[in-house]
């Protein structure tokens, strides 16, 4: 969803503030405002969701895991667009211009 070029307004993935996460030894755990666990991402899924701040788009993201995991940059870039819309139907992250 990441849009480049010509007018195209470029969007950004940016977490809810309806949420309070925890990182814990490399895994984020995400809670409600009641306190009740909504879930436990492993150390992939964790990365992308700190670098869902609002300003870096999906392929910024994507190039971030390229580093720090041993991945190419499509696999990348397809893993995080499909966290992204899992986050985004979650309703934890939203889009952002």
């Amino acid at each position: 969803m990441s849009h480049k070029g010509s007018g195209v307004e470029t969007l950004y993935l940016r977490r809810c503030e309806d949420f309070v996460w925890r990182d814990i030894g490399g895994e984020v755990v995400i809670l409600n405002e009641e306190g009740t666990q909504v879930c436990l991402l492993n150390k992939t899924a964790s990365s992308i969701w700190t670098l869902c701040d609002g300003t870096k788009a999906l392929d910024e993201i994507a190039a971030q895991l390229c580093d720090r995991f041993d991945v190419s940059s499509a696999e990348a870039l397809a893993d995080v667009q499909e966290f992204a819309d899992e986050l985004v139907g979650a309703g934890l992250v939203v889009w952002s211009a």
